[in-house]
C-alpha cells in the first residue's frame, strides 16, 4: 500500500502578537503609559483562556487611551521584534502562490503597518478598528499630519476580533470562495478557537508556550524560528519548486527543524511519520 503524501495548504493565516512579532502590542502601549502591570495580567489571562477577550478588551483600552502616534511607535516595535524568519517565510509562501493573511486582536493602525512591511497585502489583514476623539490633540489643525497623530482613543469597534472565539468567522470571511486547504498559526486560545475553520492548526510557542495551545494543537512549534511553516504548508512539492532559488535556505532550515524531535511536536506519531516520509532523504 502506498503511503499518502503530506497534505499541502494554500491559505495561510497568521496571528500577529507573539507569533509574527515577539511583543504584545497592547502591552507595549501600556508600557508607554506606565500601566504595564495590570494590562499585561489581563492580556495573559485572555491568551491563556482564563478570561474571554471580550471581558478585558475595553478595560485595557480605557486604561491606556492611546494616540495615533503611540500606535505608530508600536508598529516600529513590532518590526524591531519580528520573529525569526517570519519575513523570509512569508516571501517564500508568496513565491509558491499561497495566499497569506494576518488575523489579529491587536489594533489595526499598528498591525496593518507591520504586516505591510512583512509583505502581506493590507486587504488581507484584519485587526481591531479604533475611533478617535476628533476634539482631542490639536483638533484646530485637523488637516495637518501632526494633528492627526495626536488624536486620542475614544472607542473601539466590537466584533469577532474582540472576543476569544471570533477569529474563525474572520477566516471564513477572508477565505471567501478561494480554493485550497487552510492553515492557522498562532500562540493563544483565541487562535486555537479557529480549529473548526482550518484543516491544520499550528501552535507557536517560540515566544510564549501556553499549555492549552500545546496540548490541543495539531502541530506545535517549540522553536523561535517560523521556518518550519514552509515544509508544513507546502510539502515536498514546495521544496522542489523553491530549490535553487533565494528561498532555498529558509526552506531547508524549516525541513531540518521539522525532522528534529525537539523543535516541532506532532499530535500523533502517524502524522509525524507521514511528514518524515516526505522529507527524510533531503537532510
Amino acid at each position: 500500500m502506498v503511503s499518502p503524501r503530506w497534505s499541502t495548504f494554500d491559505l495561510i493565516f497568521f496571528d500577529c502578537d507573539s507569533t509574527l512579532s515577539s511583543i504584545e502590542g497592547i502591552d507595549e502601549l501600556a508600557r508607554l503609559k506606565g500601566k504595564e502591570g495590570r494590562v499585561g495580567l489581563l492580556t495573559n489571562k485572555a491568551m491563556d483562556g482564563e478570561l474571554d477577550l471580550a471581558d478585558v478588551y475595553g478595560k485595557r483600552l480605557k486604561a491606556i487611551k492611546p494616540t495615533r502616534a503611540q500606535l505608530k511607535a508600536v508598529e516600529e516595535r513590532y518590526w524591531e521584534a519580528t520573529v525569526e524568519d517570519a519575513q523570509a517565510v512569508i516571501a517564500a509562501l508568496k513565491a509558491l502562490g499561497a495566499h497569506v493573511f494576518i488575523i489579529s486582536g491587536g489594533l489595526i493602525d499598528a498591525v496593518k503597518g507591520f504586516g505591510r512591511r512583512l509583505g502581506v497585502d493590507p486587504a488581507r489583514i484584519r485587526a481591531v478598528e479604533l475611533e478617535y476623539n476628533e476634539l482631542s490633540g490639536r483638533w484646530w489643525d485637523y488637516s495637518e499630519p501632526q494633528a492627526q497623530q495626536s488624536k486620542t482613543y475614544l472607542d473601539y469597534d466590537e466584533g469577532p476580533l474582540t472576543a476569544s472565539s471570533g477569529k474563525a468567522a474572520i477566516i471564513s470571511e477572508l477565505a471567501g470562495a478561494l480554493p485550497g486547504r487552510r492553515m492557522m498559526i498562532g500562540d493563544g486560545s483565541s487562535d486555537l478557537a479557529t480549529k473548526s475553520a482550518v484543516e491544520l492548526f499550528v501552535g507557536y510557542g517560540g515566544v510564549v508556550a501556553r499549555d492549552q495551545v500545546r496540548a490541543e494543537s495539531d502541530i506545535f512549534l517549540r522553536c523561535a524560528s517560523l521556518a518550519a511553516i514552509l515544509p508544513l504548508a507546502a510539502g515536498r512539492r514546495g521544496w522542489e519548486s523553491l530549490r535553487g532559488s533565494a528561498h532555498e535556505s529558509v526552506y531547508r532550515k524549516g525541513i531540518s527543524l521539522s525532522l528534529g524531535e525537539e523543535a516541532v511536536l506532532f499530535r500523533s506519531e502517524s502524522l509525524r511519520d507521514q511528514f518524515i516520509r516526505e522529507f527524510e532523504d533531503i537532510i
